[in-house]
């Protein structure tokens, strides 16, 4: 039975590793991936992969564009999905404009980023990018007034604790990685994920606010982040998600386009010297060169030789490792998050920090975030769970060596 379960779980280490070559390298290596996939009768857990990733429009897109002839059946499911992704995408991208136009109305400086930015930058719609909420930013002193002008709208938060108690809650919890966001529900499935401060990133609100610029999407003019801002931003995401594969395919995708767009508008430099700024070119070093091996496109090539040459011998070796990180979990499936806890101070620190300042209000909005994620466990299943999952000596190396890009030198 064990020996079965290795094989299943080899198998389908194996389809993930090339849905990822289908969607991220070159045409002819892409196209050896898609059909070993189709040969090996591996389409359909490659396709179900795809869906958990939120990857089937640009999936869709690739077989399309390497001329892929699928049975019908399975050209069918995939279309069904593309369409279903579709629909989702464009309700929650309308909800998001919405939630926008509200604040603006109400004087609100307001900025979209992530998902959605690279939708209406990026896309130019919700056919090929999907989104599962809106992330946008907002001045910390506006954050009061923007729930409850969101609240008006009909988005509401979950949870019992107040906003104050969940203010407090955010700056001391390690799963957030400095960022401080609140997130609203809207009827129907639409969210709002409302930032203030966005510290991991280097960046300030009030300087990304600045920055914005405007781009159209479903016949409406929003504000987003600037190209640079949005490639940075998107970095910095992958990092938060400690470069799992689950959860940052869509961001390596973005990426590549987002260093297409900065390039063809003159950019590239400019931004990478703004990754520096901001310290973090490291990641961006380590997020670009892992594109480069499966595709070295002009704006990626550009961006790696660039960062290459500012970067020291030291960062350059932290920037392989954070590659490995990514090839390390495509390998061996998913690092639990809470591996971290064992490699570096911070997140414990936080948590201390928090429950001092206020015991109930923490573990009250503690339990929203877990609710919410899935994730209700008692602390000795959750040190149990902890336990099983600790990798490897070289999978805490790797897991040490994303600790003190996240959150610094111990």
């Amino acid at each position: 039975m064990e020996h079965k379960t290795g094989c299943r779980l080899l198998v389908q280490i194996s389809i993930a590793t090339q849905v990822v070559e289908v969607l991220l390298a070159e045409d002819s290596r892409a196209f050896v991936a898609a059909s070993s996939l189709f040969e090996n009768g591996s389409w359909q857990e490659a396709f179900t992969l795809a869906r958990a990733w939120k990857v089937t429009p640009p999936l869709a897109g690739r077989v399309q564009s390497l001329k892929l002839k699928m049975p019908p059946a399975e050209n069918a499911n995939l279309r069904r999905e593309f369409l279903k992704m579709h629909g989702q995408s464009a309700f929650r991208a309308s909800q998001a404009i919405r939630a926008i136009q509200c604040l603006e109305q109400a004087g609100i400086a307001v900025v979209a980023f992530k998902g959605i930015a690279s939708m209406a930058v990026l896309y130019g719609d919700p056919r090929h990018r999907t989104i599962h909420d809106a992330d946008l930013l907002v001045r910390p002193s506006d954050v009061a007034g923007a729930v409850a002008c969101l609240e008006r709208q009909g988005f509401a938060r979950a949870g019992r604790e107040s906003l104050a108690e969940y203010v407090q809650f955010v700056g001391n919890s390690p799963g957030f990685a400095g960022n401080k966001a609140v997130t609203l529900y809207g009827a129907g499935g639409g969210e709002i994920d409302l930032h203030w401060e966005l510290r991991g990133s280097g960046l300030t609100t009030v300087e990304i606010l600045q920055r914005a610029v405007t781009a159209r999407l479903m016949g409406a003019e929003i504000p987003v982040v600037d190209c640079a801002d949005g490639f940075l931003l998107t970095i910095h995401h992958t990092i938060r998600e400690n470069l799992a594969v689950e959860s940052v395919l869509r961001d390596l995708l973005d990426i590549r386009l987002w260093c297409q767009r900065l390039q063809d508008n003159g950019q590239l430099e400019s931004a990478m010297r703004r990754a520096v700024h901001a310290g973090g070119h490291v990641s961006a070093l380590a997020v670009t060169s892992l594109l480069n091996s499966y595709d070295a496109t002009p704006g990626i090539r550009d961006a790696v030789a660039w960062l290459q040459d500012v970067a020291n011998p030291g960062e350059r070796l932290s920037a392989s490792r954070l590659m490995e990180l990514f090839q390390y979990q495509l390998a061996h499936g998913r690092m639990e998050k809470d591996v971290l806890y064992l490699v570096h101070s911070h997140p414990w620190s936080q948590i201390l920090r928090g429950l001092g300042a206020d015991w109930s209000g923490y573990r009250r909005s503690m339990h929203t975030i877990e609710k919410q994620l899935g994730e209700e466990r008692p602390w000795l299943q959750r040190v149990s769970l902890l336990a099983k999952s600790i990798p490897g000596l070289r999978g805490l190396k790797l897991a040490r060596e994303l600790a003190r890009v996240k959150y610094g030198a111990n």
